[in-house]
């Protein structure tokens, strides 16, 4: 059986407006900042969603889901001249994405509870839906604010010790997810289960001693050291085929 969220040593809290699944994302934003910056799965994640989105040349651009903005940054600089908004759970993450993010807007937002009043041409939600209570209305929003154009990342699969204290809630099949957002109006026009076999590996050997991964690489700044393993496996996941793997990714248009 997964962990609890109490497992790990993560922020977490009674369920308040300000925290979801047990999960005080206010908190673990300033501790996970590097691990999403340099951990090989969110490096390829942010590679595969700039390759799948630039050539849509999308002008305005929402990346629902923006924690501290790592993947605002690499899309800034494949669509020059895009408008960029990000919009996340925490509050506080907001505010600091305004002092480090001027040219983009930002917005508090509980995707499970509302959405944003704009339609965007590109609607980007990356291992967020997961975390969402309510995904079914999360979904719908996400669909209600696209404009032309849907981009979704979600985990497949079994939830591991360290997904469950990170405030995963479900995981998602393909066909199912597709049938979904098809439902909504959009039509899936590319849709991927990538990352066999080495991100399958990496997820089972990093659940042995969850704890002590997370001591090392979910506690805050990364030390140099801890920088050349990640930039190393990073360079392994170069090698994962577009099939079989715990990671999807579904492109949508509005037909």
């Amino acid at each position: 059986m997964p962990a609890s969220t109490n497992d790990l040593p993560l922020p977490h809290a009674v369920d308040t407006p300000r925290n979801a699944g047990g999960v005080d994302y206010d908190a673990g934003w300033k501790l996970w900042t590097d691990m999403v910056r340099y951990y090989p799965a969110g490096v390829h994640r942010r590679r595969l969603i700039t390759r799948w989105v630039a050539p849509l040349r999308p002008s305005t651009v929402l990346d629902v889901g923006c924690g501290p903005g790592h993947l605002l940054d690499t899309l800034r600089v494949a669509l020059p001249g895009a408008r960029f908004t990000g919009a996340d759970f925490s509050a506080e993450t907001i505010e600091d994405d305004r002092r480090r993010h001027p040219w983009a807007r930002f917005e508090v937002l509980d995707l499970g509870q509302a959405r944003l009043e704009d339609r965007f041409d590109m609607v980007v939600c990356s291992e967020v839906l997961e975390h969402v209570r309510d995904d079914v209305a999360g979904l719908r929003h996400l669909c209600e604010m696209t404009g032309r154009h849907l981009m979704i990342t979600v985990p497949t699969g079994p939830i591991f010790p360290l997904e469950a204290g990170f405030g995963h809630l479900r995981h998602y099949d393909l066909a199912a997810l597709c049938a979904r957002i098809e439902g909504h109006g959009l039509r899936v026009v590319r849709a991927e289960a990538w990352g066999f076999p080495f991100m399958n590996a990496f997820k089972r050997v990093s659940n042995l001693r969850p704890q002590a991964v997370m001591d090392g690489f979910g506690g805050g700044e990364w030390s140099l050291p801890k920088k050349v393993l990640g930039a190393a496996l990073t360079g392994l996941f170069y090698l994962n085929v577009p099939a079989l793997g715990p990671q999807l990714l579904v492109l949508a248009e509005r037909a």
